[in-house]
């Protein structure tokens, strides 16, 4: 959504810098390092470059929580005449509660748990950084998190503010706390436009979502804009130029009509193996998780080989139109393409995925004679009926452990109706598969694969790929758990794993993206190894 706005600003002449915060995205830093001042010193140093090397900054766009940076920075600054707000939150507190809440849910189900909010803040008082989703929030970060609320509309003085916010419909009104919030502003003279949009809540949910009408509207918002901006030709051409010999620098390439973008990771030690990292679909662009493919490719290129990290199409920066996992097969043959022509050194090549881009891998990796390694990180095999084996032999035993679903059940909570139909439908589709899993390779002379079960399909690919493999497995994930299940019942499977060019490795007790640090650790590490080894 931050690209599709920025390129929709660039069109009618408005440049746009997109700037990660001192341990987040591409910048340098780890996220507990960081505070509320060092943000602000790098949104700070943001304008200073626009105003020497660019074409000038007169205004600020603040996302969500980065409402309450804009609302900070305006005040300090005295330059900024217009502010863009998109669904912006008002008080920190709030907002870090609900972050917290991640903590303790993902918890749930652990005897050790932390049960409230005020735990984790009684740790962070202490000194403690606070750990939630693969982000270790410092104490000092925690401390302003909890104070800071969306700059008193007094202290703006003249700032225009231009206010969105994406309603499911239409019909549905607007929140009351951004209802009363702007009357408050208003009652003390502050210049604030609100306008509302249909579209879904993209800066929440976990699959890939666009809000069109949002795009549209504050583009039109800008474009009325006075005086109209100088230019936008003008500040790239006195832009500081790229430096392509750095040890991490921006790329751009071709795939198709499309413009697909990247992060190279250079290495001083000459190797002529590289690794192209192929990140996985949903709202993740190359960062991966929590930065999980950050700290990776920094880690292989300090240990001596070169890293591609890149968008797909239609995500992140890249242009075009996302096509899922199962037809990236031309976007992983440009960055290897990309990849060898910027080291010509390299003789071979190694594809790194998690979940659905593992999957995409195994649909490509056996076609392409440059790639001899493919590390293969909770592999997604998922269907309906594969689901349904994983459901019925661990979530149902699970919760019937769950000292929850029994508390549930004696205060006459729990929904039996429903979940008598929910498992019946469990049931039905645990049969289907078994139909499916009986089905075998597709037979070596069939080239084109595609139509093959998914099951079916990426035990093909594996099966072709000459090169070697690296299965990295998460030990309490429920997609691990699927492809365990699914390799053992698929007769397309049968004794593929036990072939000496693949090697397993299990991470115990980690989740799906290795969220905590010392999972993170051990998961790189084991990759490292794999690599080195050979």
């Amino acid at each position: 959504m931050v690209a599709l706005q920025a390129r929709s600003l660039a069109q009618i002449g408005v440049g746009t810098l997109v700037l990660d915060l001192h341990g987040t995205g591409d910048s340098a830093g780890e996220f507990a390092e960081a505070s509320w001042e060092i943000w602000l010193d790098d949104l700070q140093r943001g304008l200073a470059w626009l105003r020497t090397s660019g074409n000038g900054c007169r205004n600020l766009w603040g996302i969500r929580f980065g409402a309450l940076l804009v609302g900070e920075l305006a005040r300090r600054d005295g330059q900024i005449e217009r502010t863009l707000l998109w669904q912006p939150v008002l008080h920190g507190k709030s907002f870090y509660t609900q972050f917290l809440r991640i903590r303790i849910a993902a918890e749930l189900n652990r005897p050790d748990r932390v049960k409230s909010t005020g735990e984790l803040r009684q740790r962070s008082a202490s000194g403690e950084s606070i750990e939630v989703s693969g982000y270790r929030v410092g104490p000092a970060l925690a401390n302003a998190l909890d104070q800071v609320v969306l700059t008193d509309p007094a202290a703006l003085g003249a700032v225009q503010a231009d206010w969105f916010e994406v309603l499911s419909s239409a019909d549905t009104p607007a929140t009351a706390a951004s209802v009363k919030a702007i009357a408050d502003f208003r009652a003390q003279s502050a210049q604030i436009r609100f306008e509302t949009v249909t579209g879904p809540p993209f800066w929440q949910v976990h699959e890939r979502e666009l809000a069109p009408d949002l795009v549209a509207a504050t583009t039109r918002c800008v474009d009325g804009w006075v005086p109209r901006v100088p230019s936008l030709a003008a500040a790239i051409e006195h832009a500081t130029p790229v430096d392509d010999t750095a040890a991490e620098a921006p790329v751009s390439f071709r795939c198709g009509e499309d413009q697909l973008t990247g992060v190279l990771h250079r290495s001083a030690a000459g190797r002529q193996r590289g690794v192209v990292i192929v990140v996985a679909g949903g709202p993740q662009y190359r960062v991966g998780a929590h930065r999980q493919f950050v700290s990776l490719a920094r880690k292989l290129s300090g240990r001596g080989f070169p890293v591609l990290r890149f968008d797909l199409r239609g995500m992140g920066d890249s242009s075009g139109t996302y096509v899922g996992f199962e037809h990236a097969e031309p976007d992983i043959c440009a960055a290897i393409d990309e990849l060898l022509a910027r080291l010509p050194q390299l003789t071979e090549v190694v594809l790194l995925g998690e979940c659905e881009s593992a999957s995409g891998i195994l649909f490509y990796a056996w076609r392409d004679p440059r790639v001899t390694g493919a590390v293969l990180i909770n592999p997604w095999v998922r269907t309906d009926e594969g689901r349904a084996q994983v459901i019925i032999k661990d979530y149902y035993l699970d919760r019937l452990r769950s000292p929850e679903f029994w508390s549930l059940v004696r205060k006459g909570e729990f929904k039996a109706r429903e979940s008598i139909v929910s498992m019946a439908g469990v049931v039905r589709a645990y049969f289907r598969g078994k139909k499916m899993m009986a089905r075998t390779d597709a037979g070596a002379e069939q080239d084109d694969i595609s139509g093959l079960p998914l099951p079916v399909r990426t035990a093909v690919g594996l099966r072709r790929f000459r090169g070697k493999a690296l299965l990295l497995m998460s030990g309490h994930d429920y997609i691990a758990r699927e492809f365990d299940e699914v390799t053992r019942a698929s007769k397309a499977w049968d004794g593929l794993l036990e072939d000496e060019r693949i090697t397993r490795c299990e991470i115990e007790g980690a989740d799906h993206t290795f969220s905590k640090d010392v999972w993170k650790t051990a998961a790189s590490d084991a990759v490292v190894d794999w690599l080195e080894r050979g």
